[in-house]
């Protein structure tokens, strides 16, 4: 259709979608992280959009694939991150939602269907997210907790705030 109208086709774009899941344990705010590939790293739950499916649909169908989770479907945005191509197949957007609660309470482990990746999803403190997550979800995570006290959603590239980038 582009090229019809005489334009280039537009590029390919990934939209990835994202759970901020939280649960106070003991005095600490905590937030659920699922593994990535093997465990060695951690992220929140979520995956990428189908093509032609809204990014809310999209998050409803990826929490409850992943986490067994029976989301609502979300009214909150919290982080726009806007991904280069070359991290990813393609270039994209991963947009954070705020997970709606209740979460059911596990301190460690919320469990998952054996015969589906990954298995094991645990809650850990935004402080230790700092250590289990790799730097760009780490700062999405610290985002995404910034933007649900404050109200205003942030927007990142990749998991840099824009206003750091051209300060």
């Amino acid at each position: 259709m582009y090229v019809e109208l005489g334009r280039p086709e537009p590029p390919r774009r990934r939209t990835g979608v994202a759970g901020f899941f939280t649960r106070r344990i003991g005095d600490e705010l905590n937030v659920l992280l699922m593994p990535v590939g093997t465990g060695a790293t951690w992220q929140l739950p979520g995956g990428d959009a189908q093509s032609d499916e809204f990014i809310h649909e999209a998050y409803v169908r990826e929490i409850a694939e992943r986490t067994g989770l029976t989301p609502t479907p979300p009214e909150e945005i919290l982080v726009v991150d806007h991904v280069p191509r070359g991290v990813t197949e393609a270039e994209g957007l991963d947009v954070v939602f705020k997970g709606a609660d209740p979460v059911p309470y596990h301190a460690d482990l919320v469990p998952y269907h054996p015969d589906t990746e990954p298995t094991a999803y645990r809650w850990a403190t935004l402080k230790e997210t700092d250590t289990l997550c790799l730097g760009p979800e780490r700062d999405r995570i610290h985002s995404a907790h910034e933007a649900w006290l404050t109200g205003r959603t942030a927007y990142l590239v990749w998991g840099e705030r824009v206003t750091a980038r051209h300060s």
